[in-house]
């Protein structure tokens, strides 16, 4: 057989061919000079010449899909524009671990007429039957789930009984893995008890993320701010199950995870106060709350930006109550970061009440048939995705249904579960390729539901052009009540964008007068502010 191989090597690759490198490895603590010198073993041996270099390096082939691997994107490319005649690779798994992706890899290669070699094993990686190969791509994806559902079970045990299973803690504590116990940091704990606090309000991951880095001088992004709020870690608890496989930030549901009590934590709130913020999590995210583009009292906010660094302003709240004396203080502003300055957002709200009163005298006609049109025309892009989403559904189902029959007709021809042969590996790997093609099918269905909640918000302000008219007519940012969401409907379709330009600051930079640039569909108006 080696030498059957052999020789089919020697009529494929030919002395002086031009060969291309590709190697990957998972972690940082790996290296590529195994790969590489390999493959540059293989090229001297056949008198040929490695011209092109391919990498992938700390890059993981279960956890990063294929369209987000930058080198063999790049190699594939090339291909296309035959910049070389072959290409080395170390082993079959260094390409891809999903079946589906081998053979995506594999055609494209086909049909540029470049081999590809396995250096380890000098044997070709397209054997040329599509079943051979089928089964080698599904049992590299069978070891690979098996090693991880291996781990998956250990590190369950370990959690039961109340353990640490590894990995960074959490934001505002420390592990110390000679003592075994966690350790907080006063400082990072205020700040995660300052995230709940917010959230609490209302308050959004990113405008909390920015408004707790300005606060505290720490920077947080809002990927931190959602892993903070969705963790009972901060009520003394431990979690299995809670992240989705594959994924670094999709949770599963809530009844799925494993969640134990942990001596090791000292909570920084109770349960019930955990699970009330989780609460207030899921009702954003089913969509039972607003948008948080609309949700907001800030109407120009993402419209406004500075004239003088050219980038957006930002909204603060500074508004605070005294129980004691049941009053407000404080005020709502825009703010240029940069320029280090801020105008009091009533006072802006006031300007665009006015540009819109003189609007309503115009050209009002013109300006709604323009956000009819427009409205209109996001709408037909939803429409297009719908479309295309739910045909993608369609087509993964009818793949599916052959993929069950197969599946059942390989089955009937096993004869007890401990037979290691050709067709339980075949039922194992079509086992595998179902349990794919249901992942897809679920995760279409989320990306529908959210397009359909977005068409349902378009709904809300499309109606006619006398409709949209009528609302214009009655809208006024001063009389509304802080979170009118249909006002701020109208104003994302009435403003393209607003400028800001700053003419006097006070000492504690405050706009005490500047001049306010608004586009919005039809003209261009500008007020002063003072």
């Amino acid at each position: 057989m080696g030498g059957l191989v052999m020789s089919m090597l020697n009529k494929i690759i030919q002395p002086g061919m031009k060969g291309a490198f590709y190697g990957r490895h998972s972690t940082d603590k790996q290296t590529m000079s195994a790969q590489r010198s390999m493959a540059y073993e293989f090229a001297k041996k056949y008198d040929c010449t490695i011209v092109c270099e391919y990498e992938d390096a700390g890059v993981s082939a279960r956890k990063t899909e294929l369209n987000d691997r930058e080198g063999i994107n790049a190699l594939l490319k090339d291909a296309i524009d035959r910049r070389f005649d072959f290409v080395v690779v170390n082993h079959h798994d260094r390409i891809a671990r999903n079946p589906a992706e081998h053979q995506r890899v594999r055609m494209i290669l086909a049909s540029c007429a470049i081999p590809v070699v396995i250096s380890n094993t000098d044997s070709l990686y397209d054997s040329g039957d599509f079943i051979v190969d089928l089964i080698k791509d599904g049992t590299s994806k069978f070891e690979v789930d098996n090693t991880r559902m291996r781990t998956r079970d250990v590190a369950r045990t370990i959690l039961k009984e109340g353990k640490w299973t590894g990995g960074k803690a959490p934001f505002g504590y420390r592990y110390d893995k000679t003592a075994k116990t966690f350790s907080q940091c006063t400082d990072e704990v205020a700040i995660v008890l300052r995230v709940y606090e917010l959230y609490r309000k209302q308050e959004g991951f990113q405008s909390i993320a920015t408004r707790v880095s300005h606060e505290t001088g720490k920077r947080l992004n809002k990927s931190l701010v959602r892993e903070i709020i969705t963790n009972p870690f901060y009520a003394g608890y431990l979690t299995h199950h809670r992240k989705q496989q594959n994924s670094r930030n999709s949770l599963n549901n809530i009844e799925n995870w494993e969640m134990v009590k942990s001596h090791l934590i000292h909570p920084i709130m109770t349960l019930e106060e955990w699970q009330e913020t989780w609460t207030i999590y899921e009702h954003r995210k089913s969509g039972d709350l607003s948008p948080k583009m609309y949700k907001t009292s800030f109407f120009l906010s993402n419209l406004i930006s500075c004239t003088v660094c050219e980038k957006e302003m930002c909204c603060k709240d500074q508004i605070t109550f005294d129980s004691k004396r049941k009053k407000h203080y404080g005020a709502k502003w825009y703010c240029c970061t940069s320029c280090n300055y801020k105008i009091e957002a009533q006072r802006i709200h006031a300007v665009f009440d006015a540009i819109v009163n003189d609007l309503k005298t115009q050209n009002l006609v013109t300006i709604s048939s323009l956000i009819y049109d427009e409205v209109l025309k996001d709408r037909e892009k939803i429409a297009e995705q719908l479309l295309k989403k739910n045909s993608e559904v369609e087509r993964i189902n009818q793949l599916l249904i052959i993929a069950q029959d197969r599946a059942k007709k390989r089955a009937a021809l096993v004869p007890d579960l401990e037979t290691n042969d050709g067709n339980t590996k075949m039922v194992r790997i079509l086992t595998i390729q179902q349990h794919q093609m249901h992942k897809q099918i679920s995760e279409l269905n989320i990306e529908i539901d959210g397009l359909r909640k977005i068409d349902k918000y378009f709904a809300l302000v499309e109606g006619n052009p006398q409709t949209i008219t009528s609302n214009i007519q009655s809208m006024s940012l001063l009389s509304s009540n802080d979170h009118d969401h249909d006002i701020r409907k109208m104003i994302t379709y009435l403003v393209k964008q607003a400028v800001f330009t700053p003419i006097k600051v006070d000492s504690k930079n405050v706009i005490i007068k500047g001049d306010i640039a608004i586009q919005t569909r039809s003209s261009l108006i500008r007020a002063p502010l003072g």
